[in-house]
């Protein structure tokens, strides 16, 4: 690591995390094994003494010192390994955008799996199906943190660590010039509406679910790699089981195609029709009842 100016020590966390402010007053967090001991307010510390967190639009530097506090050196050393396992396996920029998440979900899973708290994965079986990379990063990190923390996470916590993953790739897509995401997801709802008479609740779990599937869809899109090689009896099944389902994603598959400016794949149509009767019988729920 190259020296760096010194900086000065505005609070101390525990031994491994400082709150510190450069000459130029730029607060800044500093991570590193006994970077704090010892220290107190106004001391001076290698800049270059730790791992350097600076404030940005997600994060202050005072929540950065805290959530830093609030893990141990070991997961932090862990959620590191993870990270650059990422880089290794999936071309993921090592950062803190996609280190302090895995952190901060490390911390809380850990704490989780001590009170013996279990909780559900609802895209456990869409993100094994449809981001196989991003999965096998997110199995081979549960065990990682298994080994080094000597712990059993839940079982199903790869999922977790995986969709952060994604959501760092979808972070850096480039999507300049498409419509928002926001916009398509509205279109999308109304259709569905207009279609099946009822409204769509907006703030349900359903309707959360099928918004992240068509994020996760934008993102294939913007990256031209659509799914192809998706078992087709699945369309088949649904025209079968759920035909209001399956008829709506036909639709949408037109509807988000043109607004995306490239035509959807069949088997992109067939999983939004999974998705779209998953949601369809959540609406008719309260109806049935």
């Amino acid at each position: 690591m190259e020296p760096m100016a010194p900086v000065t020590v505005k609070k101390v966390y525990n031994n491994n995390v400082v709150l510190a402010v450069e000459d130029d007053g730029t607060d800044i967090v500093l991570l590193g094994k006994g970077v704090g001991f010892g220290r107190k307010p106004g001391d001076s510390v290698d800049g270059s003494a730790g791992q350097r967190f600076i404030s940005d639009a997600t994060y202050r530097a005072t929540h950065l010192a805290e959530m830093l506090a609030g893990a141990t050196w070991e997961q932090a050393s862990v959620a590191q390994r993870i990270v650059d396992l990422a880089h290794q396996r999936l071309g993921i920029t090592v950062s803190q955008a996609i280190l302090l998440p895995v952190l901060d979900h490390l911390s809380f899973a850990v704490r989780r799996a001590e009170a013996g708290l279990e909780i559900d994965f609802p895209l456990k079986w869409e993100v094994a199906q449809v981001y196989p990379e991003e999965a096998a990063v997110g199995r081979r990190a549960l065990a990682i943190a298994n080994h080094a923390l000597g712990v059993r996470l839940q079982s199903d916590e790869w999922v977790a660590f995986a969709l952060h993953l994604i959501n760092q790739r979808w972070a850096r897509v480039d999507l300049e010039g498409a419509p928002r995401l926001t916009d398509v997801i509205e279109a999308a709802f109304v259709e569905l509406e207009r279609r099946w008479g009822t409204p769509v609740d907006r703030a349900s779990m359903g309707a959360a679910r099928f918004a992240t599937h068509l994020r996760y869809l934008m993102v294939r899109v913007s990256e031209d790699r659509q799914l192809t090689d998706t078992p087709m009896d699945i369309m088949g099944a649904m025209r079968l089981s759920q035909p209001s389902a399956a008829e709506a994603a036909e639709r949408l598959g037109v509807v988000v195609g043109e607004r995306l400016g490239r035509s959807l794949t069949a088997e992109e149509v067939a999983y939004l029709a999974l998705h779209a009767g998953r949601l369809l019988n959540e609406v008719d729920a309260p109806r049935a009842g």
